[in-house]
C-alpha cells in the first residue's frame, strides 16, 4: 500500500458520513470504480484506444451505475435518477457522490490534478448549483455542444434541487488505464479560493481493491 493511503477512513470522512458509512465508502468506492473499468475493458478487450477515450468521457455510464450498485444499499442512501439517462447518482448523508476520471497514471494523485479542468457538464452544473461560489477558469476545457447531455443534466439537477436541505458535492476521482485497470481512487470536496477558483478543501486517497487472482483450470485426464 502506498504511504499516502491511510489504513482507515480519515477524520474528515467520518465527520461527513459517520463511522459505519465511512468504513464502507473507504472500500466500496474503489471497488465500484475498479469494476466499472474492468467491465469496459472486457467488453472491448481488443480496442485499447477506444477504452482510453471512454474512460475519460464524463458521460461514460458505468462509473455512475457501479457507484449506485455498491453504495445504493448503504443505510440511508438514496438513488437519484431520471428515465432514459446515463446519469444516476447516490445521495448519502446529504452528499452527492460524483465520479470523475482525472488521469491515466498512478503517479498522479487527484490532489495534483487541476480542479475543474476536465469536469463534464454534470459535475460543473452540480458544483455551480450546490458547491461553493466560483468562476470559470480560463484553462477550463470547453464543453462540446450536446443537446442530449444538456437535457439529461438539467433533469437530474432539477431532481436534486428538490432535496432539502441542499446537498453537498463529493468527487469520487480515479485514474485508470485499459491494460492496468484502476490505478488510484480518491474522495474529495472542493472549496472556493480568494480569487474565485476551485481547490480541494479535503482529499483522501483510497486503498485499491486486491487483485483478482484467476482460479486454476481443472486438469482434464482421458
Amino acid at each position: 500500500m502506498r504511504p499516502d493511503v491511510l489504513v482507515g477512513p480519515s477524520d474528515w470522512l467520518v465527520e461527513q458520513f459517520g463511522d459505519r458509512i465511512a468504513d464502507e465508502l473507504w472500500t466500496r468506492v474503489p471497488e465500484a470504480l475498479s469494476t466499472a473499468i474492468d467491465r469496459e475493458v472486457h467488453a472491448h478487450s481488443a480496442m485499447t484506444q477506444t477504452v482510453e477515450r471512454v474512460l475519460g468521457n464524463p458521460r461514460w455510464a458505468l462509473p455512475y451505475e457501479e457507484l449506485v450498485l455498491f453504495l445504493g444499499t448503504l443505510p440511508g442512501a438514496e438513488i437519484i435518477s431520471v428515465p432514459r439517462s446515463v446519469y444516476q447518482l447516490v445521495l448519502i448523508n446529504g452528499h452527492i457522490v460524483v465520479p470523475w476520471c482525472y488521469g491515466q497514471s498512478a503517479r498522479l494523485s487527484m490532489a495534483d490534478a487541476e480542479v475543474g479542468r476536465s469536469f463534464g457538464r454534470l459535475a460543473r452544473e452540480l458544483l455551480g448549483r450546490f458547491g461553493p461560489p466560483w468562476r470559470r477558469s480560463p484553462v477550463e476545457s470547453p464543453l462540446p455542444l450536446d443537446a442530449v447531455d444538456e437535457r439529461e443534466v438539467a433533469k437530474i439537477c432539477a431532481a436534486i434541487a428538490r432535496i432539502e436541505p441542499k446537498p453537498e458535492v463529493v468527487i469520487a476521482g480515479y485514474a485508470g488505464a485499459p491494460n492496468l485497470g484502476l490505478l488510484r481512487a480518491c474522495l474529495g470536496e472542493v472549496k472556493s479560493t480568494d480569487n474565485g477558483t476551485l481547490n480541494w478543501s479535503h482529499l483522501d486517497d483510497l486503498p485499491l481493491p486486491p487483485p483478482v487472482i484467476p482460479r486454476p483450470r481443472r486438469m482434464q485426464f482421458p
